[in-house]
């Protein structure tokens, strides 16, 4: 359904992870950008940066009982939750006569709608009645793709496997079909066959049998579907793609004849499935995780045409649980904390609700949001910040050395096509169509989910038409984050996002180019990191280097692989530096454009280029940015992450990557011997 592109690396890159909403915005006494009282002085910048530039914030920081990490960016997720938290109270006094369609109508009604907590526990498990009847009638394998079909367009995503339509992989001309295996309950994938991950299998049962008796079903049902889910979702996990190669599209993307997918997936009625979603099998399709959709398949054959009704029911239920009443999460709650931690707590009730309606209605909801909380002046300046840490790149892969001429103009040419958009989109996703009811939570969802299936794929065979800021995790403009694509080779900075300690109007040149200046170079870099450099500056899957290039480029990768793998997380954990390369790469290169483009901002304005605090323009860069990443994280969470996510530990992000700039060694008077010190050799050297 909605997964393409291709599923999950619509947005391949993105700056951090997100967290969960948050009740209100502590400041630990502390302002929320830039301030020399968050550093620990009597910690020498040459022994623990992270610890200098951010100690005394580092002790003040709680972690809130809904959230599994805090930080400086965190706290800026919360400010903007208070942001949309008004607006949306807001639409829904005004939405019974504000115009039918407009973003106050819809956004207000479904709030009203999701904030009815009494009808909602009143309905219980009701709404689902309907579709679970039509899962009841079912008669024959065929009739089951059919209803997955039928499934995965009322929740916009596949149910245990399916297909949608994305730009081609290798051809920005037209679309593909892309094909593949459906979402795991657990993300990391490890926690299936893990031995020492016994309890969370016991969890995950658990998990499913209390969701199932709260829809109805009968405990020996629940139960046994419980033990079919685990069964069948271990057995996917065993043959599911490492994390480390989905980075490489040729290992990622397997393209094949529509017949021969029929072949190798032979349990799944692809005709009828298509015929549901009312377009004509493809010639060719895009498979991704080929080897889970061929085990899935596999599986499917073995199981009776009960057990595949129960897993129906289950993946309906599963992907339908937020229009349900809040005792349908009190499961998952159980889950989260046996991951994360026995304290994790729920948001309350409104807050839960503003990220349904951010997920649901993105764009009319970023509508309401910009129109109130973002200046055009900001917007002016962070565009003329873009303009100086992409000529800073570009002047630096003109003069390259270690680059063939032949892969520096194909490199100079990508940079040049990078589209960088700042705030929110060029247009605005219209959903007038789609009917709000404040009396409908869960048929609001539905209708809501499937407007945006139909819509997608309504474009197969017409021309490629790419929707801006649209990631529901990534860029919508009320996201805290920035997120560059290689498929379009585009780049969103979120108007959520440029707000301190990112960006702020009032800070000097140092705070702003280590802060959204550094970030503008972590997601151009992404453009060349060791996944994104294998598309061209369209966005097609094409490996434009030459050979000798791209051995050197792998050498002066493995050193921030190196650098990160000695980088304990929790006691007995160290980071995966072959996952985590390519944030590490963008990382290094954000600190060095920002770095650089400030130096070069202070040449041509002498009189900004002061000392502030007993500290220097170069100091406060690099301060500025530990200061962004400095995080205090649950031990659950950072173990789930540092196997799933290649997003480093923010503690590491503070200070690892300023180990390769020759001006932060400068700039402290690190020495040879020091702690902070990075042998030469082992420092990237590649923009």
């Amino acid at each position: 359904m909605n997964r393409p592109p291709f599923f999950a690396v619509a947005v391949a890159s993105a700056l951090l992870a997100p967290a969960a909403h948050a009740q209100a915005v502590p400041d630990f006494g502390y302002p929320a950008g830039f301030s020399v009282r968050k550093m620990d002085p009597t910690v020498s910048p040459r022994k623990d940066f992270t610890r200098y530039a951010a100690g005394r914030w580092h002790d003040a920081l709680e972690i809130p009982g809904d959230n599994v990490r805090i930080s400086g960016l965190d706290l800026m997720m919360k400010r903007t939750d208070v942001a949309v938290q008004k607006l949306v109270e807001g639409a829904a006094q005004q939405s019974a006569s504000a115009p039918k369609g407009s973003p106050t109508q819809q956004v207000g009604a479904l709030y009203l709608a999701g904030m009815d907590g009494e009808r909602l526990k009143a309905l219980g498990a009701k709404p689902l009645q309907p579709q679970f009847n039509r899962i009841a009638a079912l008669r024959d394998r065929e009739a089951v793709a059919r209803e997955m079909a039928r499934i995965g367009l009322l929740v916009n995503d596949m149910i245990m496997m399916g297909a949608g339509i994305a730009p081609g992989i290798r051809d920005k001309t037209r679309y593909v079909m892309a094909v593949g295996d459906g979402e795991l309950v657990l993300n990391n994938f490890e926690d299936y066959l893990k031995p020492e991950s016994a309890k969370i299998r016991e969890g995950l049962v658990r998990y499913v049998n209390d969701l199932l008796v709260l829809a109805g079903a009968a405990p020996e049902e629940a139960a046994a579907t419980a033990q079919l889910v685990l069964a069948l979702e271990t057995r996917v996990a065993k043959v599911r793609q490492p994390l480390v190669e989905h980075k490489d599209p040729d290992k990622r993307f397997v393209e094949m004849p529509y017949a021969q997918l029929k072949a190798q997936t032979s349990a799944f009625a692809w005709d009828a499935y298509f015929e549901v979603l009312g377009i004509r099998p493809p010639e060719t399709v895009t498979a991704v995780e080929l080897k889970a959709m061929t085990e899935r398949s596999q599986a499917m054959a073995e199981l009776s045409l009960d057990q595949l009704k129960s897993l129906l029911r289950w993946e309906y239920l599963r992907k339908s649980l937020g229009g349900l009443s809040a005792d349908f999460i009190q499961p998952g709650l159980t889950l989260t904390r046996l991951l994360y931690g026995p304290s994790f707590e729920l948001p309350p009730r409104p807050k839960q609700v503003f990220g349904t309606i951010a997920g649901k209605l993105g764009h009319p909801l970023g509508q309401l949001y910009v129109e109130k909380n973002f200046s055009a002046q900001s917007k002016r300046e962070v565009e003329q910040m873009v303009g100086m840490v992409r000529a800073e790149f570009r002047e630096r892969l003109a003069r390259n050395t270690w680059l063939t001429p032949t892969t520096r103009q194909q490199a100079l040419n990508k940079l040049d096509h990078v589209k960088i958009t700042v705030g929110y989109p060029e247009a605005w996703i219209d959903h007038r169509s789609v009917e709000i009811r404040p009396d409908d939570y869960f048929g609001d969802l539905e209708r809501l989910t499937e407007f945006r299936a139909r819509r997608d794929l309504a474009r197969w065979g017409g021309p490629i038409q790419v929707d801006g800021f649209s990631d529901a995790r990534t860029t919508l403009p009320t996201i805290v984050n920035a997120g560059y694509s290689p498929m379009q080779n585009g780049i969103e900075i979120p108007a959520a996002f440029l707000q301190p300690p990112a960006y702020d109007p009032k800070g000097d040149p140092a705070v702003n180019f280590c802060g959204v200046g550094a970030v503008i170079g972590h997601e151009l870099t992404h453009g060349f990191d060791s996944g994104g450099r294998l598309y061209d500056e369209i966005g097609r899957a094409r490996n434009w280097w030459v050979k000798a290039d791209e051995e050197q480029f792998v050498a002066q990768a493995k050193k921030l692989v190196k650098q990160a793998n000695a980088y304990e997380v929790v006691p007995g954990l160290h980071a995966n530096g072959a996952l985590g390369v390519t944030e590490n790469l963008a990382d290094v290169g954000g600190i060095a454009f920002g770095y650089n483009a400030l130096q070069k901002y202070l040449k041509a304005h002498p009189k900004e280029n002061r000392v502030i605090d007993g500290l220097t323009q170069q100091q406060r860069c690099f301060i500025s940015w530990a200061q962004m990443w400095s995080d205090k994280s649950r031990e659950g969470y950072l173990r789930q992450v540092t196997a799933t996510d290649a997003h480093a530990a923010g503690n590491y992000r503070a200070y690892a990557p300023a180990q390769h700039e020759p001006g932060f060694y400068k700039a402290f008077g690190i020495r040879k011997g020091d702690p902070m010190w990075l042998d030469p050799k082992d420092r990237a050297k590649l923009w």
